[in-house]
This record gives structure tokens, C-alpha cells and sequence, in this order.
């Protein structure tokens, strides 16, 4: 009985140790923040001026349907070209209220951030935004001399 129940409290202790932040808590905006650095600033209006600062040199990108890209100027290559000089343009949105943020921790200090979710896909065409696909995402963000850079992804599930 005592091995139920010491199991059942540490339970639920890890789960307070490792769930998701609140919304209202400042990591959550931070990565409110980064992921629209990324997204709408970068992906949606083109300004990949920022991505140096934010995307690990050595970023892994894996979607299901593109493949594999590896590196900060691959990703912003991909993006400048794929996605801002192809003839069809493309927008992402957050899902509203899919955003969740884990926090990762080395010795009680913060080091990186978990932050996963869902986004939609639209295809400008005719003169106004179609929707595309909406697909989840996982992003490992870590801290680099001091910096929050975006290290790990994971694209998948593209669906209509």
C-alpha cells in the first residue's frame, strides 16, 4: 500500500514540475513572442532580418512533407524562397488558444522550452486568402549565450 501511494504523490509532483506553463506566465509570453518573430514577422511579412538572432546555427527542421533542413541559413533560404519569392504566397496562423509551453530544466535553471501547438495554412490566390492545411508543430527553443534560439522542430500532420 505505501508503494501506491508514495507512487501517486510522486505522480503528481512530476506532473507540477513538468506540466505547461500558464499563459500568463513570462516564459509563455517569451514564446509567444519568438514564435511570431518566426511566423509573422518572418514567414508572413518576409522579414527574415531577425532570424540570425533567434535560429541556432545548427537547427534541425523536419516537416513530413519537405523533408529534412538543416542549418539557420538553409531554414532562412527555405523561407526566403519557398515561401516569399515563390509566384503563390503563403500565411501562417496560430490556432487560437493551441499554443503550449514546457519549460526544461538543468539543476533548477532554465535552459530551454518546449513549445508545441497547431497552425493553419493559406494559399493566396484570385485575389484573397484560401485556406490550406492545418498541421501540428513542436519547436525546442534553448538558450544560447544567453539567447533564446530556435533549435529542434518538428512539422507534421498537414491535413485539408
Amino acid at each position: 500500500m505505501r508503494k501506491v501511494q508514495f507512487f501517486l504523490i510522486l505522480s503528481f509532483f512530476s506532473q507540477m514540475v513538468y506540466s505547461q506553463v500558464k499563459t500568463t506566465d513570462e516564459l509563455y509570453k517569451t514564446a509567444k513572442k519568438l514564435d511570431s518573430l518566426i511566423f509573422d514577422i518572418g514567414f508572413n511579412k518576409c522579414d527574415l532580418s531577425h532570424y540570425k538572432s533567434i535560429v541556432s546555427n545548427d537547427l534541425e527542421f523536419y516537416h513530413d512533407k519537405g523533408g529534412i533542413t538543416s542549418g539557420e541559413k538553409a531554414f532562412t533560404a527555405s523561407i526566403k524562397n519557398n515561401i516569399c519569392g515563390g509566384p503563390n504566397k503563403v500565411k501562417r496562423d496560430l490556432v487560437p488558444n493551441s499554443m503550449k509551453v514546457y519549460p526544461l530544466y538543468n539543476n533548477n535553471v532554465l535552459y530551454a522550452f518546449i513549445e508545441e501547438g497547431e497552425h493553419d495554412f493559406f494559399e493566396f490566390s484570385n485575389g484573397k486568402w484560401n485556406q490550406g492545411s492545418r498541421a501540428k508543430f513542436t519547436i525546442l527553443w534553448i538558450l544560447e549565450d544567453k539567447q533564446w534560439k530556435m533549435k529542434r522542430v518538428l512539422s507534421y500532420d498537414h491535413h485539408l
